[in-house]
């Protein structure tokens, strides 16, 4: 195992890179409650040190794999939920992430009860081990593997130089080649390549859509989600026939917001 020196291999990638590459990924959330697990397509576009990784909204309805269970969806705010029983409910919105490589800047939306919020973060957040060369083959290309804990889970990451020096779906990123494919050990999160396209001329152009917006860190993020949270399950118990609302636990999140069991 070796751990990679991320801001040497970027400042080399960074002056040799200046192709369009237009990648197309399956993203499957295996959720503690099967009911509301599901498959995304996300389109990952890399051009002139920046990229964007996208879903379309538009599909998002046939993201879940009991769709058929589907029997409401209502528009709440600046979100679509999805109601597949009684007790399970969804929730999809549109997801933008940029990277600025030059600027070492991440940017994505999230939401508050309802409400999107802008939030930074650095590119580099994995502390990668890399394993030693092999051949596993994705798509045609060699690739080598690995692994990092990042927020409560440990991932395995393929990537490959054959492709790009650098860049990856969702915030993976900082390893010496495009990453391929993600898994986290526990199952729960999937990222498989769908389609590789280099030297494409991308009809999706890079913007950075929040350069307007106010843009808050990751801290500010989940302090003010505990917060909202909070509030909201005091007035469950102030409504609640006898006062109480029991124990809640955030368990279906792609990374650990770190939050602990919340008692009222």
């Amino acid at each position: 195992m070796k751990k990679v020196s991320i801001i040497l291999l970027l400042l080399f990638s960074l002056s040799t890179f200046s192709q369009n590459l237009e990648v197309e990924y399956s993203v499957s959330e295996n959720t503690n409650d099967a009911i509301l697990a599901t498959s995304t397509i996300y389109n990952l576009i890399i051009s002139e040190n920046q990229s964007a990784y996208f879903n379309n909204v538009n599909d998002s309805i046939q993201q879940f794999k009991y769709q058929n269970l589907i029997f409401d969806v209502e528009k709440i705010g600046e979100l679509k939920q999805v109601k597949l029983s009684d007790n399970h409910y969804a929730y999809i919105k549109q997801d933008y992430f940029y990277k600025n490589y030059t600027k070492d800047t991440l940017i994505f939306n999230e939401i508050i009860l309802n409400k999107k919020v802008f939030v930074g973060e650095k590119i580099n957040l994995f502390n990668w081990e890399i394993k030693p060369k092999s051949d596993t083959l994705v798509l045609g290309f060699k690739c080598q593997k690995a692994t990092a804990k990042f927020r409560g889970r440990t991932y395995e990451a393929t990537f490959s130089n054959e492709i790009a020096p650098y860049g990856g779906p969702w915030k993976f990123d900082g390893l010496p080649g495009l990453i391929v494919s993600v898994k986290s050990l526990d199952n729960y999160f999937v990222i498989e390549p769908r389609k590789i396209k280099k030297d494409g001329k991308t009809l999706n152009l890079i913007t950075n859509i929040y350069e307007n917006k106010k843009v808050i860190s990751w801290n500010m993020y989940k302090n003010t989600f505990e917060e909202r949270l909070r509030e909201q399950l005091k007035k469950l118990k102030s409504i609640s026939e006898d006062g109480e609302v029991g124990n809640i636990k955030i368990t279906d999140k792609i990374e650990d917001l770190e939050l602990p069991e919340m008692k009222f």
